[in-house]
Protein backbone atom coordinates (compact mmCIF):
# COMPACT_ATOMS: atom_id res chain seq x y z
CA UNK A 1 0.00 0.00 0.00
CA UNK A 2 1.36 3.39 -0.97
CA UNK A 3 0.28 6.84 0.15
CA UNK A 4 0.81 9.97 -1.93
CA UNK A 5 1.72 13.08 0.04
CA UNK A 6 1.03 16.56 -1.32
CA UNK A 7 3.11 18.91 0.81
CA UNK A 8 3.57 22.65 0.44
CA UNK A 9 6.78 22.35 -1.56
CA UNK A 10 7.07 18.62 -2.10
CA UNK A 11 5.04 15.76 -3.56
CA UNK A 12 6.13 12.24 -2.72
CA UNK A 13 4.99 8.70 -1.96
CA UNK A 14 5.62 6.40 0.98
CA UNK A 15 5.21 2.65 1.26
CA UNK A 16 2.79 2.14 4.16
CA UNK A 17 3.95 -1.47 4.59
CA UNK A 18 7.63 -0.52 4.55
CA UNK A 19 7.96 1.08 7.98
CA UNK A 20 11.37 0.82 9.66
CA UNK A 21 11.10 0.31 13.42
CA UNK A 22 13.50 2.56 15.36
CA UNK A 23 12.59 1.19 18.79
CA UNK A 24 14.34 -1.40 20.90
CA UNK A 25 12.07 -4.19 22.12
CA UNK A 26 11.92 -4.63 25.90
CA UNK A 27 12.81 -8.29 26.48
CA UNK A 28 11.71 -8.95 30.05
CA UNK A 29 13.62 -12.24 30.14
CA UNK A 30 16.45 -11.33 27.77
CA UNK A 31 19.03 -8.61 27.13
CA UNK A 32 17.85 -5.04 27.75
CA UNK A 33 19.38 -1.60 27.28
CA UNK A 34 19.89 0.30 30.51
CA UNK A 35 20.64 3.87 31.57
CA UNK A 36 21.05 5.93 34.77
CA UNK A 37 21.36 2.85 36.97
CA UNK A 38 17.63 2.17 36.64
CA UNK A 39 16.76 -1.48 37.42
CA UNK A 40 15.79 -3.86 34.63
CA UNK A 41 12.21 -3.87 33.39
CA UNK A 42 10.44 -6.85 34.96
CA UNK A 43 7.26 -8.82 34.37
CA UNK A 44 5.56 -11.52 36.43
CA UNK A 45 2.30 -13.48 36.36
CA UNK A 46 -0.57 -11.80 38.18
CA UNK A 47 -1.59 -13.79 41.25
CA UNK A 48 -4.76 -13.44 43.32
CA UNK A 49 -6.08 -16.14 45.63
CA UNK A 50 -5.96 -19.36 43.66
CA UNK A 51 -5.55 -17.59 40.32
CA UNK A 52 -2.20 -17.48 38.56
CA UNK A 53 -1.83 -15.73 35.22
CA UNK A 54 0.51 -18.27 33.65
CA UNK A 55 -0.63 -21.24 31.57
CA UNK A 56 2.69 -22.94 32.34
CA UNK A 57 1.56 -23.05 35.96
CA UNK A 58 -1.87 -24.44 35.01
CA UNK A 59 -3.44 -20.99 34.83
CA UNK A 60 -6.37 -20.60 32.44
CA UNK A 61 -4.76 -17.58 30.71
CA UNK A 62 -1.55 -15.61 30.64
CA UNK A 63 -1.93 -12.33 32.52
CA UNK A 64 1.22 -10.48 33.50
CA UNK A 65 2.00 -7.32 35.39
CA UNK A 66 5.15 -5.39 34.57
CA UNK A 67 7.36 -2.78 36.17
CA UNK A 68 9.60 -0.43 34.24
CA UNK A 69 10.94 3.13 34.13
CA UNK A 70 10.72 4.47 30.57
CA UNK A 71 13.66 6.84 31.04
CA UNK A 72 16.14 4.00 31.44
CA UNK A 73 14.56 0.80 30.12
CA UNK A 74 14.62 1.36 26.37
CA UNK A 75 13.16 3.55 23.65
CA UNK A 76 10.93 6.23 25.15
CA UNK A 77 9.46 9.61 24.28
CA UNK A 78 9.31 12.43 26.82
CA UNK A 79 7.61 15.80 27.03
CA UNK A 80 8.36 18.98 28.97
CA UNK A 81 6.65 17.34 31.95
CA UNK A 82 10.04 15.72 32.51
CA UNK A 83 11.48 18.96 33.92
CA UNK A 84 8.53 21.05 35.17
CA UNK A 85 6.23 20.76 38.18
CA UNK A 86 3.00 20.46 36.21
CA UNK A 87 2.02 16.86 35.50
CA UNK A 88 1.73 16.53 31.72
CA UNK A 89 1.19 13.62 29.34
CA UNK A 90 3.59 13.00 26.49
CA UNK A 91 0.66 11.52 24.52
CA UNK A 92 -0.83 15.02 24.22
CA UNK A 93 2.19 16.09 22.14
CA UNK A 94 1.79 13.31 19.58
CA UNK A 95 -1.34 14.49 17.81
CA UNK A 96 -0.37 13.89 14.16
CA UNK A 97 -0.14 10.55 12.35
CA UNK A 98 3.04 11.61 10.52
CA UNK A 99 5.77 14.24 10.64
CA UNK A 100 8.22 15.35 8.00
CA UNK A 101 11.57 14.10 9.23
CA UNK A 102 15.25 14.12 8.39
CA UNK A 103 17.76 11.39 9.21
CA UNK A 104 21.30 12.58 9.94
CA UNK A 105 24.45 10.68 10.91
CA UNK A 106 27.31 12.32 12.81
CA UNK A 107 30.55 11.35 14.50
CA UNK A 108 30.68 12.70 18.07
CA UNK A 109 33.95 14.33 19.14
CA UNK A 110 35.73 15.28 22.38
CA UNK A 111 34.28 18.36 24.03
CA UNK A 112 37.74 19.79 24.68
CA UNK A 113 38.63 20.01 20.99
CA UNK A 114 35.18 21.03 19.74
CA UNK A 115 35.40 24.77 20.52
CA UNK A 116 31.85 24.41 21.86
CA UNK A 117 30.44 24.44 25.39
CA UNK A 118 28.19 22.72 27.90
CA UNK A 119 26.46 24.72 30.63
CA UNK A 120 26.93 22.27 33.49
CA UNK A 121 29.52 19.89 34.90
CA UNK A 122 31.67 18.53 32.08
CA UNK A 123 35.14 17.26 31.16
CA UNK A 124 37.26 17.92 28.06
CA UNK A 125 37.31 14.18 27.29
CA UNK A 126 33.50 13.93 27.18
CA UNK A 127 32.25 12.84 23.76
CA UNK A 128 29.62 15.19 22.36
CA UNK A 129 27.46 15.95 19.33
CA UNK A 130 28.43 19.39 18.07
CA UNK A 131 26.64 22.10 16.15
CA UNK A 132 29.46 21.96 13.62
CA UNK A 133 28.78 18.29 12.87
CA UNK A 134 25.01 18.81 12.73
CA UNK A 135 25.31 21.79 10.42
CA UNK A 136 27.56 19.92 7.99
CA UNK A 137 25.25 16.88 7.93
CA UNK A 138 22.18 19.09 7.52
CA UNK A 139 23.63 20.99 4.58
CA UNK A 140 24.56 17.73 2.88
CA UNK A 141 21.33 15.77 3.43
CA UNK A 142 18.35 18.11 3.96
CA UNK A 143 17.03 19.88 0.83
CA UNK A 144 15.59 23.39 1.17
CA UNK A 145 12.22 22.14 -0.11
CA UNK A 146 11.96 19.70 2.81
CA UNK A 147 11.67 21.60 6.13
CA UNK A 148 11.61 18.76 8.68
CA UNK A 149 9.50 18.79 11.81
CA UNK A 150 11.53 15.95 13.34
CA UNK A 151 15.18 14.96 13.39
CA UNK A 152 16.32 11.34 13.67
CA UNK A 153 19.96 11.35 14.76
CA UNK A 154 22.30 8.39 14.31
CA UNK A 155 25.70 8.59 15.99
CA UNK A 156 28.65 6.78 14.44
CA UNK A 157 29.93 4.16 14.68
CA UNK A 158 26.59 2.35 14.80
CA UNK A 159 27.01 -1.27 16.01
CA UNK A 160 23.98 -3.53 16.49
CA UNK A 161 25.01 -3.83 20.16
CA UNK A 162 23.49 -0.37 20.76
CA UNK A 163 20.11 -2.10 20.93
CA UNK A 164 21.02 -3.66 24.28
CA UNK A 165 23.76 -1.34 25.46
CA UNK A 166 24.32 -0.71 29.16
CA UNK A 167 24.90 3.03 29.25
CA UNK A 168 24.85 3.40 33.05
CA UNK A 169 28.06 4.80 34.48
CA UNK A 170 29.78 5.16 31.09
CA UNK A 171 29.15 8.88 30.48
CA UNK A 172 27.41 8.46 27.11
CA UNK A 173 27.31 10.97 24.27
CA UNK A 174 25.36 14.20 24.80
CA UNK A 175 24.83 17.53 23.01
CA UNK A 176 26.77 20.75 23.32
CA UNK A 177 24.85 23.92 24.07
CA UNK A 178 25.50 25.14 20.54
CA UNK A 179 24.19 21.90 19.03
CA UNK A 180 20.93 22.15 20.93
CA UNK A 181 20.53 25.80 19.98
CA UNK A 182 21.09 24.87 16.32
CA UNK A 183 18.23 22.34 16.47
CA UNK A 184 15.88 24.81 18.15
CA UNK A 185 16.70 27.38 15.46
CA UNK A 186 15.52 24.84 12.88
CA UNK A 187 12.04 24.89 14.49
CA UNK A 188 12.06 21.13 15.04
CA UNK A 189 9.23 19.69 17.10
CA UNK A 190 10.57 16.19 17.71
CA UNK A 191 14.13 15.07 18.37
CA UNK A 192 15.09 11.38 18.28
CA UNK A 193 18.53 10.17 19.40
CA UNK A 194 20.27 6.83 19.89
CA UNK A 195 21.69 7.61 23.33
CA UNK A 196 20.02 8.02 26.77
CA UNK A 197 19.94 11.79 27.19
CA UNK A 198 20.60 15.07 25.41
CA UNK A 199 22.36 16.11 28.63
CA UNK A 200 25.39 14.70 30.41
CA UNK A 201 24.76 11.61 32.54
CA UNK A 202 26.01 13.43 35.65
CA UNK A 203 25.44 17.18 35.40
CA UNK A 204 24.38 17.98 39.00
CA UNK A 205 20.74 17.97 37.91
CA UNK A 206 20.78 21.14 35.81
CA UNK A 207 19.77 19.53 32.47
CA UNK A 208 20.64 22.68 30.50
CA UNK A 209 19.95 21.16 27.08
CA UNK A 210 16.50 19.97 28.12
CA UNK A 211 15.80 23.55 29.20
CA UNK A 212 17.03 24.94 25.88
CA UNK A 213 14.93 22.45 23.90
CA UNK A 214 11.70 23.28 25.71
CA UNK A 215 12.57 26.97 26.21
CA UNK A 216 12.29 26.69 29.98
CA UNK A 217 14.44 29.26 31.82
CA UNK A 218 17.55 27.78 33.48
CA UNK A 219 16.74 25.98 36.76
CA UNK A 220 13.04 26.93 36.41
CA UNK A 221 10.25 24.37 36.74
CA UNK A 222 7.59 26.23 34.76
CA UNK A 223 7.20 28.56 31.81
CA UNK A 224 7.96 26.36 28.81
CA UNK A 225 8.09 28.23 25.52
CA UNK A 226 8.00 25.03 23.42
CA UNK A 227 5.61 22.71 25.32
CA UNK A 228 4.52 20.90 22.15
CA UNK A 229 7.99 19.43 21.55
CA UNK A 230 9.26 15.97 22.48
CA UNK A 231 12.53 14.09 22.83
CA UNK A 232 12.80 10.38 22.03
CA UNK A 233 15.86 8.61 23.39
CA UNK A 234 17.54 5.21 23.05
CA UNK A 235 16.39 4.53 19.49
CA UNK A 236 18.37 2.44 17.01
CA UNK A 237 18.68 3.50 13.36
CA UNK A 238 19.55 0.46 11.21
CA UNK A 239 22.54 0.76 8.90
CA UNK A 240 20.40 0.41 5.77
CA UNK A 241 18.57 3.68 6.53
CA UNK A 242 20.05 6.46 4.41
CA UNK A 243 20.46 10.04 5.57
CA UNK A 244 17.96 12.53 4.23
CA UNK A 245 14.20 13.15 4.12
CA UNK A 246 11.69 10.63 5.45
CA UNK A 247 8.29 10.51 7.11
CA UNK A 248 8.02 9.64 10.80
CA UNK A 249 5.30 8.20 13.02
CA UNK A 250 5.63 7.90 16.80
CA UNK A 251 3.38 5.40 18.56
CA UNK A 252 2.91 5.96 22.28
CA UNK A 253 0.42 4.64 24.86
CA UNK A 254 -2.09 7.15 26.21
CA UNK A 255 -0.68 7.36 29.73
CA UNK A 256 -0.65 10.37 32.06
CA UNK A 257 3.15 10.34 32.27
CA UNK A 258 5.94 12.72 31.29
CA UNK A 259 7.54 9.85 29.37
CA UNK A 260 6.31 6.57 27.97
CA UNK A 261 7.71 3.62 26.02
CA UNK A 262 7.40 4.47 22.36
CA UNK A 263 7.74 2.98 18.90
CA UNK A 264 8.98 5.49 16.33
CA UNK A 265 8.68 4.23 12.77
CA UNK A 266 10.33 5.67 9.70
CA UNK A 267 8.95 5.65 6.16
CA UNK A 268 11.27 6.12 3.20
CA UNK A 269 10.26 8.51 0.45
CA UNK A 270 9.84 7.16 -3.07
Amino acid sequence: MKATLHLEKYDTQIDMWGAIDLSTRVEFYGPQPNAFGIPRARSAPFRAGGFVGDTREDGSVNCETFEMCPHGNGTHTECVGHIVDERLSVADCLTQPFWMAAVLSVFPEPLGSSEETYLAQSHPEDVVVTARALRAAWEQSVPDAWPPEALVLRTLPNPESKRHQHFSGHNPVYFTKEAMEFLVEKDLLHLLVDFPSVDREEDTGLLPNHHVWWAVPPSARAGAGRPECTITEMIYVPAEVEDGPAMLAIECPNLMLDAAPSRPRLYRLE
